[in-house]
């Protein structure tokens, strides 16, 4: 995981949440088997991706070429339009604050 967006911890997180969602009962009856663990692997799986995704564009499209330094800075198109219109701000905000899955407690222990 790269530390572009510093969302490492944000994911860390999430994983732990949908883990102990998909998890709770299997752990309280100590029987929690390889296809469980999948499960939470399945469903981590793409947000985790899409946030690598994002982080590789940010990465290949804006911070290596300022590193570059080699002539005029011209922001991708994608920023170019967040400039224009700040409503559109919220979008990478909340990917970079939610991420693309927000998981949210769910088990029967904190009801």
């Amino acid at each position: 995981m790269s530390p572009i967006g510093g969302v490492g911890i944000n994911l860390a997180i999430q994983d732990a949440v949908a883990a102990a969602n998909l998890l709770a009962g299997q752990l309280r009856r100590g029987a929690v088997t390889p296809a469980d663990l999948r499960l939470v692997q399945e469903r981590r799986a793409w947000p985790t991706h899409m946030t690598q995704r994002m982080q590789l564009l940010l990465q290949d499209r804006v911070i290596k070429t300022v590193l570059a330094g080699d002539g005029p800075l011209v922001p991708p198109w994608p920023l170019r339009l967040i400039a224009r219109f700040p409503i559109l701000r919220r979008i990478p905000a909340r990917l970079i604050g939610m991420g693309f899955r927000p998981e949210h407690v769910r088990t029967s222990a904190v009801r």
